[in-house]
């Protein structure tokens, strides 16, 4: 790859943390912290953006569904952890008070988790060439793991040049 492709990922890299910043921004703003309320702050971020001339009408689409990809992602751990909850949580030990506390607060987490999970099955495959948030790719080919600590761009994989990843925390 050359200077001036690494210098363009670079700022494309820097502009897609500078959406994700103004859609946080703006859903911290927000009275509501619904998913529906979410999904408008990534869309206002980037109206935002694209009418500033910070992003292209197509960069700010693409980074919207990056963000709406990497937000079904996190969706999904955290369903894989309730689950895991679940079953470490042994009912027996709990005292009844604790127990019916406890399973108040999951009915109501669990259906706002569900809908959000249903979406995150669908979204854990990234491709060569997109952009990623830090974490886990794993090539669905040969089964290489590449780790990111950073937003990236995704290369081929490097062991069988596969371009398609599923992606852990």
């Amino acid at each position: 790859m050359d200077k001036s492709t690494n210098k363009q990922q670079d700022k494309h890299v820097g502009l897609y943390d500078s959406f994700v910043a103004k859609a946080h921004e703006v859903f911290v703003d927000g009275r509501d912290k619904t998913r529906e309320a979410m999904q408008s702050a990534i869309e206002k971020a980037r109206e935002q953006m694209t009418t500033l001339g910070e992003l292209s009408s197509e960069q700010g689409k693409q980074f919207q569904r990056y963000m709406q990809r990497d937000l079904e992602q996190i969706a999904r751990y955290f369903r894989d952890v309730g689950e895991e909850a679940k079953d470490q949580l042994q009912p027996a030990r709990m005292s009844a008070g604790a127990l019916a506390t406890m399973s108040v607060l999951l009915h109501k987490c669990s259906d706002a988790l569900l809908q959000l999970s249903i979406k995150a099955e669908a979204a854990i495959t990234y491709r060569a060439g997109e952009l990623t948030s830090a974490g886990t790719l794993t090539c669905t080919q040969c089964a290489l793991t590449r780790e990111f600590s950073t937003t990236s761009y995704i290369q081929r994989c490097p062991s069988c040049h596969n371009d398609t990843f599923m992606k852990s925390h």
